[in-house]
């Protein structure tokens, strides 16, 4: 029995384990960016950098660990023997080192603004996956609704062809119109392959970022309200507060303080030693001589500086400066695109009101009015096909300009990151 119902598990496993990996998983926008948000390898790996810059952090200007040293003095080579000599002992001996005034107090603060520009590239990770999450996620949405668009179009070539098979037998028509509105259906179903295969493309990048191995995905039939999008001019003024920037800006503040860092050098380190000497000799009268204590100061001497503290101080310099021009050539790049997206963003807005209010409504009722006309006889197939092909063509690039719109605010959104807004999306 036990053998039995061991079958009957095995059996039922192997049955739903296919049903799940098949079953189709439908996401709003919202729950793919909270699940790549949760689980996306790079970002846990951000945040272990933020991790390691902070601990790093805590031990930056900290005193270097002294040094023990043990030993023995003066032993005579005969014997070895430390009871011999009165100047025979055993030392141990202790010596601290001390860096520059200033100086580990400047290397603290340097290791903190590391651990700022670990935070903003944090954030500007945060803010990059969900961006990509929206382009996967509309890239999806597209496709999708291309193929709905297709297949509705499928209904209207039928009743094309049922029309044009009706005036062929009536002999009102002739044989190659039914083959033309045949053909544009077929042609039809061609493209309804290509759109399947991007979409597969479009789940699996999808799939990726959310951290699912299936790619079985699809999307609500919606799409959400789109956030507030700000002007250009409101961007450019939000860009100081980007991630990116923000994060240049704490690199620029670690360089500048690792070139005071380096401009210290040019000052010696000091240091304290003590020793104690142990004797085991004793004097005429037999009594044991007395153990000795030694104590003095060290002091490194930088004669040579050319080729090291002068080429330290330099290199540091050349890291400022470089990092500066970085910081300037970002800004203007993140200026530049902040302008082109939202000129693009107008755009499609204008475009979109044109073709939904317009267009495609006046197309429509074209497909509508020549389809009756060629009912009658007042007009040929090809004009009813190009009608349709118009109509199918506005359909489809007022879908596209809907989904250009959201992915153009979503750029947009990316470009008005700053560090507080960044935060609060923070899981």
């Amino acid at each position: 029995m036990k053998r039995l119902h061991y079958i009957a598990w095995v059996l039922m496993l192997a049955w739903l384990i296919p049903a799940a990996a098949n079953e189709t998983i439908t996401l709003s926008l919202d729950a793919a960016e909270r699940l790549a948000l949760q689980r996306h390898p790079l970002l846990s790996q951000s945040q272990a950098e933020v991790e390691m810059s902070r601990t790093r952090a805590l031990s930056a200007g900290q005193l270097p660990d002294p040094q023990v040293r043990f030993g023995v003095q003066n032993l005579p080579i005969d014997s070895l023997a430390l009871n011999r000599d009165g100047m025979s002992m055993v030392t141990l001996g202790v010596t601290q080192m001390f860096s520059p005034v200033g100086k580990r107090g400047l290397m603290q603060q340097s290791a903190q603004a590391e651990t700022l520009t670990a935070q903003s590239k944090y954030r500007d990770t945060q803010a990059r996956l969900r961006h990509e999450v929206h382009m996967a996620w509309l890239d999806v949405y597209y496709q999708e609704r291309e193929l709905t668009t297709l297949r509705a179009s499928y209904e209207l070539l039928d009743q094309i062809v049922q029309v044009a098979r009706a005036q062929y037998r009536n002999g009102l028509a002739q044989e190659a119109d039914v083959l033309k509105a045949q053909l544009e259906r077929d042609d039809l179903r061609e493209r309804e392959e290509n759109i399947q295969a991007a979409r597969s493309g479009a789940q699996s990048r999808l799939a990726r970022l959310i951290g699912m191995s299936s790619a079985n995905i699809t999307v609500t039939a919606e799409l959400p309200i789109a956030p507030t999008v700000h002007t250009d001019d409101e961007l450019v003024n939000m860009l100081p507060q980007h991630p990116q920037i923000t994060a240049l800006d704490a690199q620029i503040r670690a360089a500048e303080l690792d070139l005071a860092v380096a401009r210290r050098d040019y000052y010696p380190e000091f240091g304290i030693e003590a020793m104690y000497g142990y004797r085991a000799a004793r004097d005429m009268d037999g009594a044991k001589v007395p153990d000795m204590i030694s104590a003095g100061v060290v002091m490194s001497v930088p004669l040579w500086t050319a080729n090291r503290q002068d080429a330290r101080a330099q290199e540091r310099q050349a890291q400022w400066l470089a990092l500066r021009y970085q910081r300037d050539d970002l800004l203007l790049q993140l200026n530049a695109d902040a302008r082109a997206r939202y000129a693009e963003y107008t755009r499609i807005k204008s475009r979109l009101v044109l073709l939904e209010k317009m267009l495609l409504p006046q197309a429509e009722q074209t497909v509508s009015a020549l389809l009756a006309a060629y009912r009658t006889g007042k007009t040929d197939m090809a004009s009813v096909l190009r009608a349709r092909q118009v109509s199918l063509d506005y359909a489809l690039r007022v879908w596209r300009l809907r989904t250009d719109a959201w992915i153009t605010t979503a750029e947009l959104n990316y470009l008005g990151t700053t560090i507080t807004e960044t935060s609060d999306h923070e899981h």
